[in-house]
């Protein structure tokens, strides 16, 4: 091999001479430990011994710089010259892989065309912190046919200047030292970094003065940063202090604004004294007085005594204790806060002061107080009643008022209590009312009438309260009963309101005699426990007789229940009956009430149909459980006995039907339970027997169902699979494919059909079916659109709704040589601009060969020639290579710029081996791929905006213009300085768009553009809002302009005036009116598919707007002018 890797480094080395080739390619393969690899295939020119590259002056150049150099300065000047003819080079500045190797960049290179020498210049700002040493590749190649490079290192040193200041770790500290604490104690260590080197990053620590004085009690170690105190302190008298630190570097700072100072940093150190337990605790006096209710409850708060501490914290937390004179634990202490409360119940009459002893400790001090505490007397027994609970009774209907009913007596057991200032009083049923009671001497009366009926018991409380009503009160309860008097009749209750009366009975029609048919019940008010006020006796005053003259019912005079005396009942005769009955209290009082008998129905009634006959039509396709007929019936009987069911009992064998009953119409619904065929002869007529029946007793009926004919059966073909010989696709029209045959099982229409060709197994129409079943060639075959036709034939027969039987007819199309070679796909080759000669056409990703292929079978196919017609000029610059096994390649034979040229049409011809042979001749688009070797320029862009009224929403104005020759450069576009928030960028395509309420106005922009090679550019853009009127769009006109896009209507270029512009000067000239008063508000694609064309609405005016009919008017006459400044143009093509 010509060359070896060094597996290290990845350096390709020559291993001896080369002999005469033109090109050597080599796969290129590197690994990993992991088993992992990757390659790319590397292609070497050999070149004639005498073109040699450029020779550098230097083999390498080395340059220190200070970090803080500016942007665009020059750092070095390198330069190599060229031992041909042409002493023209061209200088590359490689990319690198880290930050050392200029990634990202931080220089780049920019030609002398005076020498043709490079200099290198700083891309960005340096940072000795972050990347200190350079090693810069340099790419310089000659012009020659087959270009050569040299290269050359230049290493840059960085030096380090004084631009970082000493940052504190943190602005803010905060440190403890201990009151009392010694002279020299340490309080804090501050610390700040300094990224710069050597003396530059040396730090030192001061600690500055202040107007509070808090810096003088404090030292800082100039080089740790330690500060420890210069005083004792105590907190009772400052808590804190605050002190400002300062940290400095040890050189002049290089940061701008300085003056030959250091670079400095400040933070505040909060300094907080910690307490110490040094103060006991002090109450605010020696004694506390307080008084209590005896009845105050468990819980209660006398008094909150505090003391004071003045240490701070753990130091400061007091606990309370009552040390003596609490007797019987009687009080107790919330222990943290002083609070005195009731702990045991309180009673004057044992205890009536205390004196307790009250501690409050820190834990090392305490101190006490005295805490007197005095028993107020009070009211705390309430009066007792003789009994708890007291009776009495009360006949009703009394008339002498008010009658006494008794007495009550209580006493209170307080000691030195005044017996006579207790006061009665009653609360709760008829107190206030019906009864009262003395205040003094408890006697209670009846004020007024009572009734038992009524209520016969009453409950009331009655209170007894000491001292006069206001003190403690004590209760007893009063039962009271009413008792009885005959004073009420008996009466029958209805218990609501029934349709056929408040008491009714059912008995069954033909019961036999002493049949208990119901019992009348009557009810009486009065007390049935006191004598025969409530005893009741019954009997029937209203009796039903027959024809004879005999009582039809009887009663039970103790029960009131009510029998028949013979058996004669009939429903259908007499289906309802009254009886008046009497009831009869023991004191002679009597009350009357009637009773409904019902008779109920027996069965004893036959059901009989309405018809003897019933008739019926159906069709053989009715659907299952489809209705057929509906029968009915009578009963003579009512209820369950009329209820009839109904049944098929004859004529349906195949149980083809089946009946639904309606109880409730007594209906019968005959439904069809299995499907019947008409073509069956005994399916077309079926005479069924019907039953209807109900619990005891039974009728029949009949029902004769015709069926009639239905279209149900669809054209079968014999046989559905039909295979034609096999056809050359250059057969003529009219030849015959093959026969088909149908038949259809149904009858008369219903059997009658016709043929026909299914669309979708012949989309282009090429078959065609007679009524005779020949099926034969309508159009031209083509074996390579379809090389097996399908055809799909139809027999659809005259039914309503039709039906349809299918066969399939199979057509084999044999080739004929009628089509050339073609591309195997479409190519679309690149070929890179400024790439050394020769190189291979890549034809896609994953070929570097064209492929040829032919839609003819391989008879008719390959092997194929292929050649490179040399018809244009285009052909010349290309080489092709024919391999004689369907495939080629194509060579470029020399080195192409895009900016001359951006695309080479070759005509390929291609020849099959078919017989006769085919040729076709396809053309080959080699493109010319972009480098980003011409930097782009500055651009202005001016954007007019129409907002209607003053809305305008967000809307995307177009692209900033940024010229360069390069087109397929990745551009990055950034708004320079602050942005307004009325626009916005997007940074890849550098479309700008304005935001929605954007007010009018005019407003110039600054966009920086980019492509990560060339130094930036900064482009600018105008956008001028203008406020819209209804006025404008009332009067609008449009015209049309056709083969124009919205961007070339906007476009500008060469300094040329845009044709926008221009229709607004050539209308303004035609108006004759000012620039100014020409308004063209919208362009917009005008929608047709496939037609270049341009919709633009314009409005004008002078004083008021112009009428659209004269703007149309102008516009229609002088169309050969304003065409030729914008395009061909149709007045009204807007409209």
């Amino acid at each position: 091999a010509y060359l070896h890797v060094n597996p290290s480094t990845g350096w390709i080395y020559v291993n001896h001479p080369i002999s005469q080739t033109s090109r050597i390619n080599q796969q290129i393969v590197a690994s990993d430990g992991g088993n992992r690899s990757s390659s790319v295939e590397l292609s070497v020119i050999i070149t004639n011994v005498h073109n040699q590259p450029p020779h550098w002056e230097q083999p390498e150049y080395w340059v220190t710089v200070p970090e803080n150099t500016a942007r665009d300065a020059k750092i070095v000047t390198i330069k190599a010259t060229s031992p041909l003819g042409d002493p023209r080079v061209t200088y590359n500045l490689e990319e690198g892989q880290v930050p050392e190797t200029n990634m990202p960049v931080r220089f780049y290179v920019k030609p002398n065309r005076a020498d043709s020498s490079a200099s290198i210049l700083v891309a960005e700002n340096l940072d000795y912190e972050s990347t200190r040493f350079f090693a810069l590749r340099v790419r310089v190649q000659n012009v020659a046919a087959v270009p050569l490079a040299s290269f050359t290192t230049v290493y840059v040193n960085v030096t380090d200047v004084n631009d970082n200041v000493p940052f504190f770790l943190s602005s803010t500290y905060e440190a403890t030292v201990p009151e009392g604490a010694e002279v020299g104690t340490s309080v804090a260590q501050v610390s700040a970094t300094d990224l710069d080197s050597g003396l530059h990053g040396m730090v030192h620590y001061v600690i500055l003065k202040d107007e509070s004085g808090d810096s003088q009690f404090f030292s800082i170690d100039s080089r740790s940063g330690a500060i420890a105190t210069r005083a004792s302190f105590d907190r009772e008298q400052k808590a804190s202090y605050l002190i400002e630190v300062q940290s400095q570097d040890g050189s002049e700072s290089d940061r701008p604004g300085q003056q030959g100072q250091p670079n400095t940093d400040t933070a505040y150190v909060r300094v907080f004294v910690a307490d110490v337990n040094d103060n006991a605790p002090a109450f605010a006096r020696p004694v506390y007085e307080v008084s209590v209710e005896e009845d105050k409850e468990v819980g209660f708060v006398l008094i909150t005594v505090t003391a004071n501490d003045e240490d701070e914290g753990a130091n400061a937390k007091l606990r309370y204790q009552i040390t003596s004179g609490n007797a019987m634990g009687t009080f107790d202490v919330e222990p943290e806060v002083g609070t005195i409360f009731v702990a045991q119940p309180l009673d004057y009459e044992m205890e009536q002061r205390y004196e307790l002893r009250l501690v409050a400790s820190d834990g090392k001090w305490e101190n006490e107080t005295l805490v007197v505490v005095q028993v107020v007397n009070r009211n705390d027994e309430a009066p007792v009643f003789s009994q708890t609970e007291y009776h009495a009774a009360v006949t009703e209907e009394l008339t002498q008022l008010p009658v006494f009913m008794l007495e009550v007596s209580a006493t209170d057991p307080d000691q030195e209590a005044d017996q006579t200032a207790l006061r009665y009083s009653l609360h709760g049923q008829g107190a206030g009312g019906e009864f009262t009671i003395d205040e003094h001497t408890g006697k209670i009366h009846a004020q007024r009438r009572l009734d038992r009926e009524e209520r016969p018991a009453w409950r009331f409380l009655v209170l007894a309260t000491d001292e006069g009503g206001a003190g403690l009160t004590g209760f007893a309860d009063v039962l009271l009963e009413v008792r009885d008097v005959n004073d009420n009749a008996p009466f029958f209750p209805c218990p609501a309101m029934e349709v056929d009366g408040c008491f009714v009975g059912q008995v069954p029609e033909n019961s036999p005699a002493d049949t208990s048919v119901m019992e009348m019940r009557a009810m009486d008010l009065d007390d049935p426990n006191e004598g025969k006020n409530a005893m009741l006796t019954y009997s029937i005053i209203k009796n039903v007789r027959n024809e004879i003259n005999l009582n039809l019912f009887s009663i039970n005079a103790s029960t009131g229940t009510i029998y028949t005396v013979l058996r004669s009942l009939d429903r259908e005769a007499e289906e309802r009956y009254l009886v008046v009955v009497e009831a009869r209290d023991g004191g002679g009082l009597a009350g009357t009430g009637t009773a409904t008998i019902m008779v109920s129905d027996v069965n004893d009634h036959p059901p009989v149909f309405t018809q003897k006959i019933y008739t019926a039509q159906i069709t053989e396709d009715l659907e299952v459980n489809s209705e057929v007929l509906v029968v009915s019936a009578t009963d003579g009987d009512e209820g369950e006995n009329a209820v009839v069911t109904f049944s098929i009992v004859g004529g349906d064998e195949d149980r083809k039907f089946f009946v639904e009953t309606d109880k409730v119409n007594r209906r019968g619904v005959i439904k069809l339970k299995k499907k019947v065929d008409f073509e069956k002869p005994r399916e077309r007529t079926f005479n069924l027997t019907l039953k209807a029946e109900d619990a005891d007793f039974s009728g029949l009926s009949y029902c004769l169902v015709q069926v009639e004919d239905a279209n149900d059966h669809a054209p079968v073909f014999f046989p559905q699979f039909y295979e034609s010989p096999a056809m050359s696709e250059d057969i003529p029209v009219g030849t015959i494919v093959a026969q088909v045959t149908a038949s259809d099982l149904d009858s008369g229409q219903n059997g009658r059909f016709s043929y026909s060709i299914s669309k979708e197994s012949d989309p282009h129409a090429q078959f065609l079916v007679d009524q005779s079943g020949w099926v034969v060639v309508a159009d031209s075959l083509d074996r390579e659109k379809i090389s097996q036709h399908r055809i799909m034939v139809l027999a659809t027969d005259a039914g309503s709704p039709p039906m349809t039987g299918t066969a399939i007819v199979v057509v084999t199309v044999l080739d004929v040589n009628d089509n050339g070679p073609e591309f195997e796909v479409s190519y679309e080759p690149v070929v890179w601009e400024n790439a050394p000669a020769p190189q291979a056409v890549r034809m896609n990703e994953t070929s570097l060969l064209l492929h040829a292929t032919d839609r003819d079978t391989s008879t008719n196919g390959g092997p194929f020639s292929i050649r490179l017609l040399m018809l244009t000029s285009d052909a010349t610059n290309f080489n092709l290579t024919d391999f004689r096994n369907g495939s080629a390649s194509i060579t470029a034979l020399r080195t192409f710029d895009r900016e001359r040229q951006k695309e080479y049409r070759l005509p390929i011809l291609m020849i099959d081996s078919g017989t006769p042979p085919m040729s076709s001749t396809s053309t080959l688009t080699v493109v010319i791929g972009d480098r980003n070797d011409h930097p782009h320029s500055p651009g202005h862009t001016h954007f007019i905006v129409y907002s209607y009224e003053g809305i305008l929403p967000t809307t995307a104005l177009g692209r900033v213009q940024s010229p360069d020759l390069d087109d397929w450069s990745e551009k990055v576009y950034r708004f320079e300085g602050k942005p307004s928030r009325w626009f916005g960028l997007n940074q890849s395509s550098g479309t700008l768009s304005i935001r929605e309420g954007a007010p009018p106005g005019s407003y110039q922009l600054q966009v920086r553009v980019s492509d990560r090679t060339w130094p930036d550019a900064t482009s600018t853009a105008q956008v001028e809002v203008r406020r819209l009127q209804q006025d404008a769009l009332t009067n609008a006109a449009s015209l049309r302009i056709n083969n124009l896009t919205v961007e070339e209507f906007f476009s500008s270029s060469g300094g040329e005036e845009s044709r926008y512009s221009r229709l607004g000067r050539m209308l303004a000239d035609l108006l004759e009116t000012l620039p100014g008063n020409v308004q063209i508000f919208s362009a917009g694609d005008a929608g047709q598919r496939g037609v270049k064309a341009l919709n633009v609405w314009f409005a004008a005016h002078g004083s008021p707007y112009y009428k659209a009919e004269k703007l149309h008017g102008y516009v229609a006459a002088n169309t050969a002018t304003v065409g030729g400044h914008v395009g061909r143009v149709n007045p009204s093509g807007g409209r």
